[in-house]
């Protein structure tokens, strides 16, 4: 899933993400530098929004390289609380 949405956000020329809960959704927004743009919608319920949390909490444990389109990337994960919610926020940089 973390593919999926990291193949979403480099579509769009975005470094950053945030993935926050709301209303029964996880919300996957790509950032350039303040302005946030949607890229992806999942029900909070499924197993696709379960397999990215889990993910995105093994990747603030410690950060990873990933290589996409041939670019490597580190990816470096900040869980923050939004309304009593776990968030994530996830830097891209290129090494």
């Amino acid at each position: 899933m973390l593919a999926e949405v990291l193949s979403r956000v480099l579509a769009v020329g975005a470094a950053e993400f945030e993935v926050d809960y709301k209303a029964g959704e996880e919300h996957v927004v790509a950032f350039h530098g303040t302005v946030g743009s949607e890229v992806m919608n999942l029900p909070s319920n499924s197993d696709a929004a379960g397999e990215l949390r889990t993910q995105l909490y093994a990747l603030a444990e410690k950060p990873r390289k990933i290589t996409h389109a041939g670019v490597a990337y580190v990816l470096r994960v900040e869980i923050f609380d939004s309304f009593g919610e776990d968030a994530f926020r996830v830097h891209l940089a290129r090494s």
